[in-house]
């Protein structure tokens, strides 16, 4: 997939980081040239201009990627001139950084669905990893009792089929999609290896060993998965 990540600071940088771990292509983008410069040899890409800058912002491939992370941390101003000018350049997907309440009303107010609250957040993504240390990728909280994880292939479910692991009935989670390496031109014409989403799971379908699962429930399903 493809994202595109607007403010380099701690969170900006850890989301591009961890996306392009996985084999996600990130574009990321700072007015800091210093920021632009640490990142840019880690991820697909780095720009370093003004995101409140239409003309600078027009240079971005907006409408080409899957989403767009703004995560500006103090600047109240900024983040909501950014976030305006994406959606008025028809942004498909946001996810936006929640700095206060009245921010979060703000940006709600222009479209906005996907928050991220980092703070609130951490504890949940904290127990995730306690439970799959490096397996687990990604966690998303839907619910206050149901998550959305995506987590590595547990070595005990490789080459199983997806009948006959059944997670629903065996451990209470629902297997949402299954993201497999497969090789892909960038947006630079440039083939490289990159994880897609397998648009069908039938029951016949082998997951295979760097298979990337994502699963949807509560965190008790989560332990008895990684107890196998």
């Amino acid at each position: 997939m493809k994202y595109i990540v607007i403010g380099l600071g701690s969170l900006g940088r850890e989301i591009a980081k961890n996306q392009t771990k996985i084999g996600n292509e990130v574009i990321g983008v700072d007015i800091n040239m210093h920021r632009v410069e640490n990142i840019k040899n880690n991820i697909a890409g780095a720009i370093c201009l003004d995101s409140t800058d239409e003309d600078g912002l027009k240079l971005l491939p907006i409408k080409e990627v899957d989403a767009i992370f703004v995560t500006y941390g103090k600047n109240f101003g900024i983040s909501v001139q950014t976030v305006a000018l994406l959606k008025s350049f028809g942004a498909s997907r946001l996810i936006v950084r929640s700095i206060s309440p009245i921010h979060e009303t703000v940006i709600r107010s222009i479209g906005v669905a996907e928050i991220m609250t980092p703070e609130k957040d951490f504890s949940s993504m904290y127990v995730a990893q306690t439970i799959l240390g490096d397996r687990c990728l990604q966690w998303d909280r839907i619910t206050d009792t149901h998550h959305l994880f995506k987590i590595k292939t547990p070595g005990v479910l490789v080459n199983q089929s997806i009948e006959t692991i059944d997670v629903e009935e065996n451990f209470n989670i629902r297997l949402v999609a299954i993201e497999r390496l497969t090789e892909v031109r960038n947006m630079l014409g440039m083939v490289q290896k990159q994880y897609m989403v397998i648009q069908r799971l039938t029951n016949d379908l082998v997951i295979e060993q760097e298979d990337i699962l994502v699963i949807f429930g509560k965190i008790e399903g989560l332990k008895k998965l990684a107890s196998l």
